[in-house]
């Protein structure tokens, strides 16, 4: 069983001394919403360990060093500040938690595509003029045991990874290597000879971040020459 009580503050940004951790404040301290989590089995969260990392808001002021965790079920930060957990509004645009083994960048702010829109968050994988991106998103579902009338609610976590060409946002797979020539297809040629080369497999989600660097760096060297 879990118990979140969420305070959704109107926020004012304060930078600490450079010698200190940045943290932002709540300025009304009101009690918007209690919201719990109770009788779920599962997380909402990507990780439930808070880290500290970083934000950024729409006025582009980096706020470093400050607790969070990213809530895949909301969409949503949240930080902590001396025992008190806050959710943070559509003002942050961009987060990074780094958890020792790995550096989870999100940012929002991508095209729509299905059921997600420009205000999702997406874990940024590749970031050149491609760019290859993860959607997490947790959903809750129900359990019912055989021969019981009795249900239970758990979280599933999700993943979805897009590849961001020319405006557009194509669905991708590991080990997807037709469906990845087919959004380079403008370089198939170069991209077949790049996966042998480089004898990709596309099990792993670093030999789709090879070929869409050696695709960048290919559309790159043609513009140079033109």
């Amino acid at each position: 069983m879990k118990k979140l009580l969420i305070l959704v503050p109107a926020l004012l940004w304060l930078l600490a001394p450079a010698a200190q951790a940045q943290f932002m404040y709540d300025v009304n301290g009101r009690v918007i919403n209690e919201m719990e989590y109770t009788n779920v089995e599962g997380s909402p969260y990507l990780f439930d360990t808070w880290y500290s990392g970083l934000v950024k808001d729409v006025k582009g002021k980096v706020h470093d060093g400050i607790k969070i965790r990213y809530d895949a079920y909301t969409d949503e930060v949240e930080y902590e500040k001396e025992g008190k957990l806050y959710r943070l509004g559509p003002e942050i645009t961009e987060f990074s938690i780094p958890t020792g083994t790995s550096l989870y960048s999100f940012k929002k702010g991508y095209p729509a595509v299905g059921n997600h829109t420009d205000k999702n968050f997406y874990r940024v994988l590749y970031d050149g003029n491609t760019k290859l991106l993860k959607r997490y998103s947790t959903k809750k579902r129900e359990e019912r045991a055989y021969n019981s009338a009795t249900t239970t609610q758990r979280f599933d976590l999700a993943e979805e990874m897009f590849v961001l060409k020319n405006g557009t946002m194509h669905p991708m797979k590991r080990n997807d290597k037709k469906g990845l020539l087919k959004i380079l297809s403008d370089e198939k040629n170069l991209m077949e000879f790049a996966i042998k080369e480089q004898q990709l497999n596309f099990k792993t989600e670093d030999d789709i971040v090879k070929l869409l660097e050696e695709y960048d760096a290919y559309k790159a060297g043609r513009k140079s020459k033109s």
